[in-house]
């Protein structure tokens, strides 16, 4: 089946594939307003081959199911796309994920169908989420031709709001240490996106107790707290 993506190429996926991205269209997204313990949230983080944007590439996906405040273990998603080429051992050195594990990855349309599988159509949360957002988006679109519209929460933005601390720029690891929260593997994407999920448990409650009862509410304090001086 071929299909145009939001670019204007030409994506070309099998049936299979397109029965799956039709499935997940039809998925009602929840509403923003309902209250935080009652919604579902996808925690991730990705592995990439640098920070560019535009032109480096999405290495690998994961990502945790966070049901209110719960995070459950058995609803978790990890990847890694395979890749034309591997990329440069100073990147490999970082993510740990070696040439001979990129070459044979899986392919990058099944694996990004089945990462909407997953996530459905609940909202996405990462630490500095504009660069796995813009990883994801991209890379979703070259392989499925699919513009992905869920919307995003980047806890790198929330946080310092959240706990008034003059924060904005700060690296993951500044909360993990302030919150005590250990990770067994560093750059990882599963286990960094549990990481950020247990931030994320921190974040929610102290937004119920500030009166914030709903996505709706802090998906705003996100948005004010980008623009505003603090």
């Amino acid at each position: 089946m071929f299909l145009r993506n939001w670019f204007g190429w030409g994506v070309r996926v099998s049936a299979e594939l397109q029965d799956q991205i039709d499935a997940w269209k039809a998925i009602p997204a929840p509403l923003a307003e309902t209250p935080i313990q009652n919604m579902r949230f996808v925690v991730l983080d990705t592995e990439t081959s640098g920070l560019n944007t535009r032109q480096d590439t999405l290495l690998s996906i994961g990502a945790v199911g966070l049901s209110g405040l719960t995070i459950r273990l058995n609803d978790s998603f990890d990847a890694v796309l395979r890749q034309a080429t591997a990329s440069q051992r100073t990147n490999i050195l970082v993510h740990g994920i070696g040439q001979t594990e990129q070459l044979d990855g899986e392919d990058p349309a099944t694996a990004l169908a089945r990462f909407l599988q997953f996530a459905g159509k609940a909202p996405l949360i990462a630490y500095h989420a504009p660069f796995d957002e813009a990883f994801i988006k991209r890379t979703i679109a070259a392989e499925l031709g699919l513009k992905l519209g869920l919307p995003w929460l980047d806890l790198a933005t929330v946080l310092p709001a959240l706990f008034d601390e003059n924060q904005a720029h700060a690296p993951l690891d500044y909360w993990l240490e302030r919150f005590s929260i250990e990770v067994a593997i560093r750059h990882a994407a599963l286990g960094d996106a549990l990481a950020t999920a247990q931030l994320a448990q921190i974040a929610f409650r102290k937004a119920l107790s500030r009166g914030l009862l709903n996505f709706a509410a802090v998906a705003r304090l996100a948005r004010d707290a980008r623009w505003l001086p603090r």
